[in-house]
């Protein structure tokens, strides 16, 4: 055998060798605990918080599942309890690198081989553990964040209730406004209490006792409820009584506020719970929330009855009465309503609105001399039973207004209550498109104020598949030149849109734009390249539904380039020339360029010899000079 291909085959092997040493090197090894036989030992003293990572974590044959789920990528905790009483494993905020929302599962066990463990408690996609330790027993701890690898902060701690987990709990008060940083997390379930808070499974209740100094309606606020482990749900309750077992209820709500009206020298006893096992932090707010002098119907603001009628106002701490319809179309129980009068002057086609950009408002008018025997008036456009309604309405007949709120948190706040005669725009519907002048530039003045939007008209915001009432124009292109058009206002966004088409069965948006309106005017702005010949449809919306207004409507071509000015010819400077050449660092190069720039000047200067034989001549001179 040649001895040449035998060294060959022994240098490759090598390599091939030296490969495979280095990919495998390449591989992290997984974590020192990965496996049950290894499990890290920790404590035992509490609380404990070690630096750990799953990063090529695996799973062993035989390995306990979680919670019904295959483990994939454990790691092991060895821990024995020095002591009885309940414990919890936190893996809340554990700065998990593997990702942002990663699903971990873990469990507690005991045993002494991995495939004779007993399950003590094992909890999925949530950040607690929580077990009740015996004196001396040793616990093994399994941590899996599923396909997901990283590294993270391994905790262990006591349970530690709050102070005033039980009833009567933390005495407030009785003052106001209170502001008392709060938190639920470790609550527990305290026999006796009431099954609105959770019951003994998913209870996490903390109490507090309040004694009214005045009479008046209060509120209570924890909307700032941060979670920490479990769902984000919260009960919120004000009882009377002495003892856990023998509470009434004053008012209760699953949302994050509450108001009550307090009698003086009255202790309230009051419970927030993260209902379904939420736990967290939060601020209890306790302050003052006197109602709107017309918050019962029987006292009802009266306005008018000239119209427009337009002002603003609140329902922040308005409430509802007893047989109150709900209103707005949404639900049989009203909310947050404050109530005005309004007696017709004569009879007309009138507009009623109470809308907001806080919350989403409810509107209800009615005929009627009692909240309880109302008749409903008016008709509520197709688009939202919410804050706006039409109505016929009838001289001499007095109409009862409802400005109100929602079933929702923070469903109240500014609003304001517009009546006026109705004035739907010429060009409401498509059919009465307004023609819009070909002629460049042309602007034509518009309002959206009371349109209507039709059964088959598409929603004009590409975002969104809400449908806004809009006014329609139409234009046809006198060339293939680009177009710009503007909608702009004043005083409210308005939404251009251009479509193809003639009608709804054939329209095809080319383009919709609610913001570029120039100078501060608010507005969409866009774009299109034509056909020449075709007419196309434009549609002009409110960008934000309920909040019409005036605008201008513009067509402009696209703007004119600047002319181009070539700048004068520079004449050759031999002296410019060669401090360029100076400036090169090659010896070789700097000399070739000088010889070069001496060339060109000497050319340049013959060039001007009127004399053809003779500029020929200087000009093979001067090459061969400069060769």
């Amino acid at each position: 055998m040649d001895i040449r291909l035998v060294r060959n085959s022994v240098v490759a092997l090598s390599i091939l060798a030296l490969l495979l040493l280095g990919s495998s090197t390449a591989t992290a090894a997984p974590p020192a605990n990965d496996n049950f036989s290894a499990a890290q030992v920790i404590g035992p003293g509490l609380p404990i918080s070690v630096p750990a990572s799953n990063i090529e974590a695996t799973a062993q044959p035989l390995e306990p599942a979680i919670g019904g789920n295959n483990a994939i990528s454990t790691v092991w905790y060895q821990w024995t309890a020095p002591a009885a009483g309940p414990v919890v494993v936190n893996l809340c905020n554990s700065g998990f690198t593997g990702s942002d929302s990663a699903f971990v599962a873990f469990a507690v066990r005991t045993g002494a081989a991995l495939n004779a463990l007993m399950l003590v408690e094992d909890q999925l996609g949530d950040c607690l553990l929580r077990f009740n330790a015996v004196n001396g027993t040793v616990y093994s701890i399994q941590v899996d964040y599923r396909n997901n690898q990283g590294n993270f902060t391994f905790r262990m701690r006591q349970q530690t209730p709050p102070v005033n987990d039980n009833f009567p709990g933390t005495t407030i008060g009785p003052g106001l406004p209170v502001n008392l940083p709060s938190t639920n997390l470790d609550s527990t379930f305290q026999v006796g209490e009431l099954p609105f808070l959770g019951g003994a499974t998913n209870s996490r209740s903390v109490w507090y006792s309040w004694t009214a100094p005045a009479t008046g309606q209060v509120r209570l606020d924890v909307c700032d409820f941060v979670r920490i482990s479990g769902p984000a749900n919260k009960v919120l309750a004000a009882y009377t009584g002495v003892v856990i077992g023998g509470l009434v209820a004053v008012a209760t709500t699953d949302n994050c506020e509450l108001s009550f009206v307090a009698n003086s020298g009255t202790t309230y006893r009051i419970a927030f719970s993260g209902h379904i096992a939420g736990e967290g932090t939060f601020t209890l707010r306790l302050r003052n929330a006197p109602p709107p002098a017309n918050d019962d119907f029987a006292n009802a603001q009266v306005i008018g009855p000239q119209l427009p009628v337009k002002l603003q106002a609140t329902n922040e701490f308005s409430t509802a009465q007893a047989g109150e319809p709900g209103h707005g179309g949404i639900g049989p129980t009203a909310h947050y309503s404050s109530w005005y009068s309004w007696t017709a002057p004569t009879s007309a086609r009138v507009r009623i609105k109470s809308c907001s950009r806080t919350f989403n408002a409810r509107l209800g008018v009615y005929t009627g001399a009692a909240v309880n025997a109302l008749t409903e008036a008016g008709e509520s456009p197709l688009y939202a039973p919410h804050c706006s309604k039409i109505l016929n309405a009838v001289a001499g007949t007095t109409y009862r207004i409802a400005a109100a709120g929602g079933t929702q948190e923070g469903e109240y706040g500014t609003f304001e209550l517009d009546v006026h005669v109705l004035d739907i725009p010429a060009n409401d519907n498509l059919s009465d498109a307004q023609a819009f002048s070909p002629e460049l530039p042309s602007s034509i003045n518009g309002s959206t104020t009371d349109a209507s939007y039709e059964d088959s008209e598409p929603s004009h915001d590409d975002d969104s598949s809400q449908k806004t009432a809009s006014v329609w124009y139409r234009w046809t292109a006198q060339s293939a030149d680009a177009i710009i058009f503007s909608a702009c206002s004043q005083t409210e966004a308005t939404r251009v849109a251009v479509y193809s088409g003639i009608v709804y069965e054939d329209l095809q948006k080319i383009d919709q734009a609610a913001e570029g309106c120039p100078d501060g005017s608010l507005g969409g702005r866009l774009a299109i390249a034509p056909n020449s010949g075709e007419t196309y449809l434009i549609a002009v919306s409110a960008a934000e539904r309920d909040y019409e207004s005036d605008f201008t409507l513009t067509s402009t071509g696209p703007p004119l380039a600047p002319p181009v000015v070539n700048p004068p010819k520079q004449g050759f400077s031999l002296k410019k020339a060669i401090r360029k050449c100076k400036k090169i660092k090659s010896k070789k190069k700097r000399a070739a360029c000088i010889k070069k720039a001496r060339k060109k000047a000497a050319i340049i200067k013959c060039r001007k010899i009127v004399n053809p034989g003779k500029e020929k001549k200087c000009i093979r001179k001067a090459q061969r000079k400069f060769r």
